[in-house]
């Protein structure tokens, strides 16, 4: 069963951090969300989009990782334009969509450990 985004593709203020981000360095962006989707390298996919820039050919890759995010976890594609005219023409909007979509899932990047929380011994009684 297909579900809704939690994120809107245009809600890029919900986060300016992420959205500052996603419209200075959209590659690296790219490159982060690519590495918790499918665990790849963050520094090859952020070149591979950088490279693609200039031919304006990067949505390709991305319209690829974005179907694999919403395969990943059951997201349905949007209706009215799909994955590929999504990253065409809304591209860095789509990147910071998927970057909240992925920090709100509690992604880490492969090969990072979450940090345990503080925590409080129990009394002796």
């Amino acid at each position: 069963m297909s579900r809704e985004w939690n994120e809107s593709l245009f809600g890029c203020f919900d986060d300016f951090g992420t959205c500052l981000c996603g419209w200075c360095c959209a590659p690296c962006l790219y490159g982060q969300n690519a590495e918790k989707i499918d665990g790849s390298s963050c520094c090859c996919q952020c070149f591979l989009y950088t490279i693609l820039i200039p031919c304006y050919l990067c949505w390709v890759p991305h319209c690829l990782k974005r179907k694999t995010l919403r395969e990943k976890y059951g997201l349905r594609e949007d209706p009215s334009c799909g994955d590929c005219l999504t990253t065409f023409f809304c591209g860095e909007c789509a990147l910071c969509q998927e970057a909240r979509f992925l920090e709100r899932q509690g992604n880490l990047p492969s090969g990072h450990i979450a940090a345990a929380g503080p925590y409080m011994n129990q009394p002796r009684q």
